[in-house]
């Protein structure tokens, strides 16, 4: 009984948000809570990256942990609901700051917290985030910024109850300088933070197209059987296909463009690729991924 009531009061002290979190089974022991495949606005509160948890026999796993405290504590809420097991560990897949800006309330809870050497490099206690200025004060309230208790510099094997979680950061920029991807091997389950992309377009404002397309292929090697990326719903184990597809042939239409000799100023209307005009984020995003693939491939020799 005071454990509901406790949860009940956590719940209702920290609805100046509310984020509806529902998550979905993907497994036995794997669930994600969705986010919207949208821009960060105060209208979802931030509530556009996918966040997933994995339950074991001593505790909960958690896979990023969200874009506020408030989206946290709900997320919590919910696994309580599940089962009434503590939260042993929080992955951050990489350090834009939708991601993890929920860790310090599984902080708060004793949550051990692992990252990669990029979120130890740059987030700092007490630093301005692009959520607080998005989100507004009211739905950011509560959300701090931590630091790590583990960091991840190439690879980290970590077992709780029988689960095994493979955490490794496959090469070395793809959409940060930092991306970890998070393998179950016995349930074939890998969570590749935004390595991955459906159902919008992805920045390539902090990554490597070419880091990209290698870090693709290696998921792909692993032939797990669900895909979670960071944002977008599809899941299966053909999840990696869309995104692929749109690197591939921006690569391959810039690559020609080089070999003709188009300036960068004339890059942008040059590889429009309208057949991902439907996609959300294309108005956003594209003319600027192909900027910076132009800018990349400029100086990339296949041959080396």
């Amino acid at each position: 009984m005071k454990t509901v009531v406790s949860l009940l009061l956590l719940s209702c002290a920290l609805q100046a948000f509310e984020y509806n979190l529902v998550p979905k089974k993907l497994t036995k022991d794997v669930y994600c809570f969705f986010g919207k495949p949208e821009n960060i606005s105060k209208e979802n509160g931030g509530n556009m990256v996918n966040t997933c948890f994995v339950q074991t026999k001593e505790g909960f796993v958690v896979i990023d942990s969200g874009p506020t405290y408030g989206y946290a504590s709900q997320a919590y809420v919910q696994m309580q609901k599940i089962a009434s097991l503590p939260v042993k560990y929080v992955i951050n897949t990489h350090d834009h700051d939708d991601h993890w800006l929920g860790n310090s309330f599984y902080k708060e809870k004793g949550a051990l917290l692992i990252g990669p050497e990029t979120y130890e490099q740059n987030i700092q206690p007490g630093m301005a985030t692009r959520m607080e200025k998005s989100v507004g004060k009211e739905t950011y309230a509560g959300t701090k910024v931590v630091k790590l208790d583990t960091v991840v510099h190439d690879i980290h094997d970590l077992t709780l109850g029988d689960t095994v979680f493979h955490i490794k950061q496959l090469v070395p920029q793809a959409h940060t300088k930092g991306d970890l991807v998070v393998y179950l091997p016995q349930e074939k389950v890998l969570f590749a933070g935004d390595l991955v992309f459906n159902d919008r377009l992805s920045s390539l404002r902090d990554g490597s197209i070419i880091g990209s397309l290698e870090a693709l292929d290696l998921i792909e090697s692993l032939h797990p059987k669900i895909i979670v990326g960071g944002h977008g719903y599809r899941t299966d184990s053909n999840a990696t296909s869309v995104f692929k597809a749109y690197l591939t042939t921006m690569k391959k239409q810039i690559q020609e463009a080089l070999n003709n000799d188009i300036s960068i100023d004339e890059i942008s209307n040059k590889v429009q690729m309208p057949e991902y005009e439907k996609m959300k984020l294309y108005d956003v995003l594209h003319r600027r991924n192909v900027f910076d693939a132009y800018r990349e491939l400029e100086l990339y020799d296949e041959d080396e």
